[in-house]
């Protein structure tokens, strides 16, 4: 009698369907959460405060244009000059009519930078111009 060789294991295998639906859920997840990640790298602004400031939601087409303390305007890490801006400008209300900017200025930026901003985006036909800024902090906070 022969009892053991009649039960022989197959070996198992790695089912590779779950391990690629994974890796693209994993790949989903960098992708959403560096949008929001390329905001928080411009720390070096220091946002000036307003009663009225209120936090929204980003849109699409929506285009941050940060101006720091020594000048230089920057979009997407990138420093740009007025007539650079304004060709960029110009390509985002074509692909994105409706489309919205926030300027993000320093609280020591130049005043004739925004004003440059502000022309770019009238001349780029560009009407949804908003300027970020931070609440107030309560009285007694440190």
């Amino acid at each position: 009698m022969k009892f053991g060789r009649g039960l022989q294991e197959e070996a198992e295998t790695i089912q590779m369907a779950p391990l690629i639906d994974i890796i693209f859920v994993t790949l989903v997840c960098f992708m959403t959460t560096s949008v929001y990640a390329t905001l928080e790298r411009e720390i070096d602004i220091t946002l000036p405060t307003a009663s009225s400031a209120v936090q929204d939601d980003r849109t699409r087409g929506e285009i941050y244009i940060n101006l720091k303390k020594d000048g230089t305007i920057t979009i997407s890490e990138r420093q740009v000059t007025i007539a650079e801006l304004q060709d960029v400008l110009n390509r985002v209300a074509e692909y994105f009519p409706g489309g919205s900017i926030i300027i993000r200025g320093d609280r020591e930026a130049i005043l004739g930078n925004a004003i440059a901003v502000l022309d770019c985006c009238k001349n780029a036909d560009i009407q949804n111009v908003s300027f970020a800024a931070l609440p107030p902090e309560p009285e007694g906070a440190e």
